[in-house]
């Protein structure tokens, strides 16, 4: 009886196994797995084409890592949406720090520009894998309103370069880097100078340096000698006043 079933066992297992390898060289055989064998062979052939002239041409293949290296990074490196709001929010608390009279027109207005467009929902970010762009819209994107949802009259993408208000590459957004340079120094004020004040020549800085150790030395603490000190000296520089009238009027 077990010998039976040991039997009817074993020539079960032999027939699958027998089915599972004719089903494998089927698929292998077939077009599927004649294209995958194909595929695989172009790679290998092309793999090792790439090896060979790398060891033929070692400049050129430099290059490419190189430039392919470059790519990998700008990729890394690329400013997101989160970095744009981040570094905006950044530039207009450094501007409210200052004074209107001294912010920079040319800052002020962009920052405030940017910050009443994110308010209203209008900035847009659209990343190019290598760089990022930021652009504004005439709608925000939770709008109801059938100039904003209707594909038919919306802004074409002709106009995207007019629209655009920020570059993002290495992980900087080079517009407002641009916008923000001398932010506190605002030029509206030098521009009602006389001519002699607009063409003078700007300290040395030796003079510049001499004129901020001497703004730093005025926040010290005054220094009071002590009154008895100066008492002395008073009667130190009488006595000796006298003694010198006494030897003058001997002496004559």
């Amino acid at each position: 009886m077990a010998a039976s079933w040991l039997l009817k066992r074993w020539c079960s297992t032999a027939a699958t196994e027998t089915t599972k390898g004719t089903r494998w060289q089927r698929l292998v055989n077939s077009r599927a797995g004649v294209w995958c064998r194909s595929l695989l062979g172009d790679y290998k052939e092309a793999c090792r084409e790439a090896v060979l002239g790398a060891r033929e041409r070692p400049l050129k293949a430099s290059v490419y890592l190189g430039l392919l290296g470059g790519m990998y990074a700008c990729y890394y490196s690329n400013p997101d949406d989160a970095s744009f709001e981040t570094s905006l929010l950044e530039t207009s608390n450094r501007l409210a720090l200052l004074s209107p009279w001294i912010r920079r027109g040319t800052s002020d207005g962009h920052v405030q520009t940017l910050v009443k467009l994110r308010n209203e929902g209008r900035l847009r970010y659209a990343s190019l894998g290598i760089a990022s762009l930021t652009y504004y819209t005439d709608y925000d994107s939770e709008s109801s309103l059938y100039e904003a949802r209707c594909s038919a009259i919306s802004v074409p993408w002709a106009e995207l370069p007019k629209r655009v208000l920020d570059v993002g590459f290495a992980g900087r957004w080079w517009v407002l880097d641009h916008k923000m340079k001398d932010f506190d120094i605002n030029e509206e004020e030098f521009k009602h100078l006389p001519p002699a004040l607009v063409a003078a020549v700007p300290a040395s800085p030796q003079i510049t340096e001499r004129n901020e150790r001497l703004h730093q030395e005025s926040w010290k603490a005054v220094v009071m000698e002590d009154e008895s000190n100066e008492l002395d000296d008073m009667d130190t520089t009488v006595k000796e006043t006298e003694s010198n009238a006494l030897y003058k009027a001997q002496t004559s």
